[in-house]
């Protein structure tokens, strides 16, 4: 995997193109793979946490969806922490370090 870009719900993994279930907000190629962070989106679930961290291989194939720090119902992820490497920064202020081979949560330090 050479090249990840996204616009919308389009996912771009080296010139192919695959349709996600939600309004991407961002993506970064890690481990040769690429991992997306959903926007909340009206398509978003109100009733349960929005598992909103996947990883897709260079065929589209999801790979995992990343576990979430708390059980809340309003659990997701905001995005990817600039100046941080790869940790991501989750909705119930946590700074969460993910195992980016199986989507485990690593580490989660809450901030607030």
């Amino acid at each position: 995997m050479k090249k990840v870009k996204f616009n919308n719900r389009t996912l771009f993994i080296d010139g192919k193109q695959f349709e996600l279930d939600h309004r991407i907000k961002d993506v970064r190629k890690i481990d040769n793979l690429a991992v997306v962070i959903y926007d909340f989106d009206q398509n978003a679930p109100r009733d349960r946490q929005f598992r909103n961290c996947k990883a897709f291989n260079s065929n589209g194939e999801l790979i995992w969806t990343a576990e979430h720090p708390t059980n809340i119902t309003a659990d997701s992820y905001v995005e990817f922490m600039k100046g941080r490497g790869n940790k991501l920064w989750n909705f119930g202020c946590f700074i969460c370090e993910l195992d980016f081979k199986n989507g485990k949560l690593k580490n989660a330090v809450f901030t607030k």
